[in-house]
């Protein structure tokens, strides 16, 4: 049996070399190998699959986009020169590893030091938006993930608690810095704002922060709620106006004359039956001529602010997009809860880690043709009504994308046991943050 165990051991050892010594991926997963140097497991993993090796071989299923885990397993027996009749990591070995809630532990660290890597390394996309300074901005935004196969669904209508729509994804958009940097996972049926409020009860929720600006579809408007972080945190809420939502009173306030406001119609202190505590209400015209109205706790910001980052939740969705298509996020890699959380832990890792090498290699994340893609739908918008619409003050300062293209994601696809080089990456994967093949 020991014996049996070193060789599988030994057989994995071999195939992370194969993928890490000197490649381009064991240059994007250098953050992840610091990283585990500072953390300090509280148990000892399984005797073949360290914790380091998870992590890599989680990104790659991510990078690769792969579905199925029989393919992976198929995957490295290709890798591994070595390998004869099997592959060097037993399928049941992987699958047990997601459902393990210490490697979920040391995930969650791992995520808390990239995303502060992140935060020191990559641009700050807001940083000349007037009226922000350094508040943290997030958007929050939920996605539904299909069940893996092994999923024995049962909805409420049958008795149980599963959610009909599949597993809750409830991601957390750093509008700062344009990435996923946290997600709420859950499968049962119950709202997104309930799930919100059960977040909170972990210690690194972001929904702690100090003086954080959320931006928020309205099924997340409660106004006691938002009202009550505003008082204990300084954070505050931008959403749509809801229709049914009771308004006691309004009062008009004054519109600066500046050209960040020029989209904006009209700008109204309300008093909702539901809060005890004044709010906003501002109404703005897009470049395309729809009318849409916004409901704010925050005072503070210029409406025609408030209007450029709700657009900005809009266009960060895309992100989600990515997720789904590109990555192995599409559908559950498990059952149970914590390998459907470590699973978007790992899409968060993947996601950290192609900015944080773009940025560390090419002194930028930013795919210039996407941008300009977008810029050509942006002079269409007298014909077209398009969801990532920036109003014209907006242009000189805030010229950034929500997403990678996907030849860019190719490029580690196809290129991660290339070996890691400047030249490599001047050559062959900078070409690719300019223009389309």
């Amino acid at each position: 049996m020991i014996n049996a165990i070193m060789l599988n051991k030994n057989r994995l050892t071999s195939l992370m070399h194969t993928l890490t010594n000197n490649t381009v991926f064991g240059d994007l997963l250098s953050p992840v190998q610091r990283a585990l140097t500072r953390i300090r497991p509280s148990t000892a993993f399984g005797r073949v699959l360290s914790m380091e090796a998870f992590i890599s071989l989680g990104v790659l299923r991510h990078l690769q986009g792969t579905q199925v885990l029989r393919e992976q397993v198929q995957q490295t027996l290709h890798l591994d020169i070595e390998a004869v009749d099997r592959p060097p990591l037993a399928r049941s070995t992987w699958s047990d590893a997601p459902a393990s809630r210490e490697r979920q532990a040391q995930l969650r660290q791992v995520v808390g030091a990239l995303r502060l890597q992140a935060a020191q390394t990559l641009p700050d996309r807001l940083a000349q938006i007037p009226g922000l300074g350094d508040r943290p901005v997030r958007a929050v935004d939920g996605v539904y993930q299909p069940e893996s196969a092994h999923f024995r669904r049962c909805i409420p209508r049958d008795g149980g608690e599963d959610n009909p729509k599949g597993h809750l994804l409830l991601a957390f958009q750093n509008l700062r810095i344009g990435v996923i940097d946290d997600v709420i996972t859950d499968t049962r049926s119950q709202h997104e704002l309930t799930c919100l409020r059960a977040y909170e009860e972990r210690p690194d929720a972001l929904t702690r922060e100090r003086r954080t600006l959320w931006v928020a579809d309205r099924g997340f408007i409660a106004a006691a709620f938002w009202d009550a972080k505003k008082r204990a945190l300084g954070a505050t809420l931008i959403t749509r106006m809801k229709s049914n939502l009771v308004i006691d009173s309004t009062e008009g306030r004054p519109i600066e004359p500046d050209p960040i406001n020029d989209v904006v119609e009209q700008d109204l202190a309300i008093s909702l039956t539901s809060s005890k505590a004044l709010w906003r209400r501002i109404r703005y015209r897009t470049p395309a001529g729809e009318r849409i109205e916004l409901l704010t706790n925050d005072f503070s910001l210029q409406p025609g602010v408030v209007a450029f980052l709700y657009g900005r939740r809009w266009e960060q969705e895309k992100s989600h997009d990515q997720w789904k298509n590109d990555f192995a996020a599409g559908k559950a890699w498990g059952k149970s809860p914590v390998a459907i959380a470590n699973q978007a832990d790992l899409a968060i890792i993947t996601t950290l880690l192609v900015r944080l090498l773009l940025a560390r290699r090419l002194d930028s994340d930013e795919d210039q043709k996407v941008l300009k893609k977008q810029d050509r739908r942006q002079q269409k918008l007298a014909d077209h009504k398009v969801g990532t619409q920036r109003p014209d003050w907006s242009g000189a300062i805030y010229r950034h994308t929500s997403k990678l293209s996907r030849q860019v994601l190719r490029f580690f696809k196809l290129a991660f046991l290339k070996p890691a080089s400047a030249a490599l990456y001047q050559r062959q994967l900078k070409p690719l943050l300019q223009a389309y093949l």
